[in-house]
Order: C-alpha cells, then structure tokens, then sequence
C-alpha cells in the first residue's frame, strides 16, 4: 500500500550535532588544517574593553570561508545556508539551538575591519603556507579574472557635475594615517583606475576619464564576459606561485580601466619582498608579453617566459617580422631586399626607429602592401 507521511516535528534531546557531522567532511579537513584565532589579535585594536560582546572574530571568518568554498556572494544567502547546514554550523561552532548571526552584521564588521584586516588575514594564511613548505618560489605564474560590479551602466555621470564632486569627495576619503612603506595597500592606491601613462602621452579619452558611476565610482566599464553590451566591473590581478600547491601569492583588485600587463611589475617587486623569493621564471599570457614587462623581468634576473601578441593581422601592411634585422650594420632589409637604416633614437619613448628612403618606397611594387605613408615604411 503507498505510504503517507505525516509531518510531526519532534524536540530532540539526545544527540549531539558532533556526531552528526561525518568525520570525512571537508570542513573538519579545514579546521584540522588551521587554527584562525590568530584573528582575534589582528582586530583587538578595534574592540572596547567593556559592552555587549560582539560576533567572535573567528566566527566571521569562518564565514568569509565558506562564502569563497561555495561561492557565494550575497551574504544573507550565506547565512541562509549556514543556518541549515550542519557542517556549516559545527564549522562556526554554533549548535543547533542557537540562532546564527544575523547577515547584516557581517556587512557592519566587514566595514569595521576594512580592507587593511583582510589583506593581513591574506598574507597571515600565506605566511603559514610558506612555513609548511607548500610555497615553491622558483616559478610564478600571473593571471587576472574579470568581476562584475553591482551597478548598472546607466548610472555614469559627468564627473565635472558639482553633485557628483561632492559625492565621489565623500566616498573617496583617503586614511592620511597609513603608513608610507611599500604595502600592497599602497599598490591599490597606485591602481585605483587614473590612467597610468608611462612614457607616451595619450591620444584618446577614455570614458572614465569624463564620467563616473555614482553608485560605483571605483567600477570602470569593460566589454562583458561572453560578449554582449559593456558592464561595470573589475580586474583581479593574481601572483600564483609554480609549485605543486598553487599558492596564490598576491592579489591586487582595480578597476577595469587597469590592464592586465599594467601592475605585473609592481606585484612582483610585492611578492618577492614580502615572501623573500628570488624566482627564476616569469610566466604569462600574450596579456603580459609587453616590452616593458619582459625588460622589467629580464633587469630582474627572471626569465620571462611571457606570450607575445601576434600584431601581423592588427594591419593590412607588412607585419615587423617579415622584415629582416641586420646585427653588424644596425639595419633592416624589407621583402625587397631594401634597406631601411636607422633613422632617430626616440630616448624619452626607448626606441629607434628605422626608416626607408621615401624614394625608393615610392618606386617599389609592393609599397600598397607595405605601407601609405609618404615618407617612406618605419
């Protein structure tokens, strides 16, 4: 006969919320694995001595894990989540009569601990691998990721609006009390989205340049994952160290206006200062394969094993390496057998350049594949 179950909620008394949670379970693996009340000394400056006793530091952080390990961002889904789940809940030591903390207050610590807490907590987890041997040091590997903002596209202003002024003054209060050796801190505040120019000037505005989200001011458009119409987000910049473990080194978040190769130096000065490496490859993309990365990396003594972007199908000219270079003579010959000799040296930009003569160009056959200027190819 079919069965019918009637729902009878009963009070139990006689177990324990120890045994129901498998000795197999991964996050016994975790708390096996580390001990997080160093926590409580990296935040102790921001507790009073008497009052209601606050939501153990521990506790919060054991919670900022379990949002990375599911992949959860919204916090009040988190505690929903832990709220039900027994291994969530002997995780964070709360038994199955006791009320989770409420998700709000996550946000308000969150805001208390700030960004220079966490990034403690980051390199405190670091340290410890690096003191058990997981972190290799002779190989690092540098990757980034975009990450969507949670603010519309429509939402961006002229910056030169008075409202907007005020509002971006409010939220971008900068902390004069920080201190003044290299952190990682400080890499942030190189990055924060102004255009970082180097030695050429540019010859384009770029949208933030003129406008600004005020729902997300630090949020800089870039063309969505997957494609589609362009979203606010960020890039997350990563240092990832070659052995077995994949330690991640260092992570530096910036607004999508950043490119990828832009801060790849910087981080690993960062790394190798902070970890005492002295890597011997550099490895990474066709993102990275830029000159000044590769330079930078070989003035270092790191071998820069970096892609180099195929620039051939970018114009309907010659590409650079059909061009041959001549060692002895410091010269260049064409597919013509033409010879394109040095022309200047470009010291505030660190380049020579070669050119052919505009009269031979001009008498040649193939000049329509090779080049339109008049003054001859470079």
């Amino acid at each position: 006969m079919m069965g019918y179950k009637i729902r009878s909620p009963k009070t139990f008394t006689s177990f324990s919320l120890e045994t129901l949670v498998p000795m197999d379970n991964f996050y016994r693996q975790v708390e096996k694995c580390i001990d997080l009340s160093f926590v409580r000394d990296l935040v102790c400056h921001l507790y009073s001595a008497f009052g209601r006793p606050s939501i153990d530091p521990v506790v919060f952080f054991k919670l900022q894990l379990i949002a990375f390990f599911e992949g959860i961002r919204s916090e009040r889904q988190l505690m929903e989540m832990v709220s039900l789940n027994l291994a969530h809940r002997w995780f964070i030591g709360y038994d199955l009569d006791e009320a989770v903390p409420d998700h709000s207050s996550l946000s308000k610590i969150r805001e208390r601990y700030g960004m220079e807490i966490f990034q403690q907590f980051f390199e405190k987890i670091v340290e410890l691998c690096v003191d058990t041997g997981l972190v290799w040091g002779e190989e690092l590997y540098f990757d980034s990721t975009k990450v969507d903002a949670n603010a519309a596209i429509n939402s961006m202003i002229d910056r030169s609006e008075s409202e907007a002024e005020q509002h971006l003054e409010e939220l971008w209060v900068n902390d004069e009390e920080s201190a003044s050796t290299e952190t990682l801190l400080d890499l942030v505040e190189k990055y924060n989205g102004e255009r970082l120019t180097g030695l050429h000037k540019p010859s384009y505005k770029r949208i933030t340049d003129e406008k600004v989200s005020l729902t997300d001011p630090d949020a800089a458009p870039m063309r969505a994952q997957g494609g589609g119409s362009a979203v606010f987000g960020y890039r997350d910049h990563y240092v990832v160290d070659g052995g077995k473990a994949r330690i991640i080194l260092s992570a530096l978040v910036s607004p999508a206006s950043i490119m990828d190769n832009t801060p790849l130096l910087d981080l690993i000065d960062w790394t190798c200062s902070r970890w005492s490496l002295q890597p011997k490859i550099a490895v990474g993309d066709a993102k990275y394969g830029t000159v000044p990365n590769m330079v930078g990396l070989e003035e270092r003594d790191i071998k820069a094993y970096l892609s180099t972007p195929d620039l051939s199908k970018r114009s309907e000219y010659y590409s650079s390496d059909q061009f041959q270079y001549d060692i002895e003579n410091d010269q260049y010959t064409c597919p013509q057998n033409h010879i394109l000799p040095l022309w200047s040296r470009r010291k505030s930009e660190e380049k020579y350049v070669y050119r052919a003569d505009a009269k031979v160009c001009d008498a040649c056959p193939v000049k329509s594949e090779c080049t339109g200027s008049k003054s001859g190819r470079h």
